[in-house]
């Protein structure tokens, strides 16, 4: 990435909010505050620039590896205004424009991008109550901005090609229902989708989440709509996935007691009796029957 592209200066940053259709006056002056702050600071703004480089470097492995993480210490020292994770998603927005050009996005991609980003951008913030946002809404904001994302109804696919290969990997986003028509109808047109942008075939789909688990199978009415979705994979337990749950499940970041997690739905009072209990509940890595 040229040094044209670091878009950490007032101008950048006001058409940043822009694009993503960011009208908070009070997100705004925590962006130009911070701004501020990093622009007094030759040395801190270095670092940031720095790790702008890195970031959309668009190296997928390196990038992977700071899932592992929850800060930017390694680049910007141990004690930092964690709104600048803010202000580098922001700062990427630029290149997210030219991608989408490049990439020849359709109106529907253009907006679910834009909208995507945004979430991680504003969620933390308003639904959380956090000063800034955490690294993993940076890091998955720069996937859509990299273009490693593109979204086909229900579902998100993500192009992976690494040591293991080609493959695709399948997200669930967060709100609707996962009505099984809609993944089914989502996964048919993704084919198409996945050929047009990623330019790819022959290839298997993947995916890694608390949804596949199967502690949470003995949990489930085998016609919910959970259970319906695992049986479109051949799924292997993976690592354990109680901070997912606790965040998906919960909508919490944290808790001090399992005994305080709400109760609103049948699926959180069975899983909080399993966690109060003692239970693990592993993550499930499943590979897409043919269907």
């Amino acid at each position: 990435m040229e040094e044209k592209d670091l878009l950490i200066e007032k101008d950048n940053i006001e058409k940043a909010l822009t694009f993503y259709n960011i009208n908070i006056e009070d997100y705004k002056d925590k962006c130009y505050k911070c701004l501020d702050n990093i622009n007094k600071n030759s040395e801190l703004k270095n670092k940031i620039n720095y790790a702008l480089k890195f970031l959309y470097s668009n190296e997928s492995e390196q990038l992977e590896l700071l899932w592992k993480e929850s800060n930017l210490n390694k680049f910007l020292g141990e004690s930092y205004n964690k709104f600048i994770h803010n202000i580098i998603l922001l700062s990427g927005y630029k290149i997210h424009e030219e991608n989408m050009s490049k990439y020849n996005f359709d109106t529907y991609q253009v907006l679910a991008h834009k909208n995507r980003v945004r979430e991680c951008l504003t969620n933390d913030i308003y639904n959380q109550k956090l000063e800034g946002i955490r690294l993993s809404q940076t890091l998955w904001g720069i996937y859509f901005i990299n273009i490693r994302l593109i979204e086909v109804g229900r579902l998100q696919y993500e192009y992976c090609n690494n040591k293991k290969g080609k493959y695709i990997k399948i997200h669930i986003p967060k709100g609707d229902k996962l009505l099984y028509n809609e993944v089914l109808n989502s996964i048919k047109n993704s084919k198409k989708e996945i050929k047009k942008y990623f330019e790819i075939e022959n290839y298997e789909y993947y995916c890694e989440s608390w949804l596949l688990s199967k502690d949470i199978t003995k949990l489930l009415d085998v016609n919910s709509n959970i259970a319906k979705f695992q049986q479109l994979f051949d799924i292997i337990e993976g690592k354990d996935a109680t901070k997912d749950i606790i965040n998906f499940v919960f909508g919490l970041q944290q808790i001090d007691s399992y005994y305080d997690l709400p109760e609103k739905t049948s699926l959180q009072s069975k899983i909080k009796d399993l966690l109060i209990n003692g239970k693990e509940i592993h993550i499930g890595i499943g590979k897409l029957k043919k269907i």
